[in-house]
């Protein structure tokens, strides 16, 4: 069985955001953007942002100018990171949405476009 990688790895973060700035379905969802979303770890209380400004996808630690966050458990960041639909972990109530919830559903798509990349980060086998 395969562990999912840490999202709140500063060299994890660097390599999604490596690929979502390489990704055409990013890259489509992304022409006019000006985002910087968060996601916050209820229970180890990391925090990341993701910042998506046309061909750009940037990352670091902390939630400094977010228009909303994805919070929720570990458990939901591990899934996350496994690939599973960040828009089903918000719908089974396992990722909430907080602050500027207008913003969150004007993005959904391009939300989805970056966090469905972490499908592709490099698993670690579990001993």
């Amino acid at each position: 069985m395969t562990r999912a990688p840490d999202l709140f790895d500063p060299a994890v973060l660097a390599a999604w955001t490596r690929l979502a700035s390489d990704d055409a379905f990013v890259a489509r969802h992304a022409i006019l953007a000006d985002l910087r979303l968060g996601l916050r770890n209820t229970s180890s209380g990391q925090a990341l942002w993701l910042s998506a400004d046309g061909e750009r996808v940037q990352g670091g630690p902390g939630l400094d100018g977010v228009a909303f966050t994805l919070e929720g458990p570990q458990d939901a960041f591990d899934d996350l990171a496994r690939g599973f639909p960040f828009n089903r972990l918000v719908r089974q109530h396992r990722l909430t949405v907080g602050g500027d919830m207008r913003r969150c559903v004007q993005n959904w798509l391009l939300v989805y476009a970056i966090t469905r990349l972490t499908a592709r980060l490099n698993p670690q086998e579990e001993a």
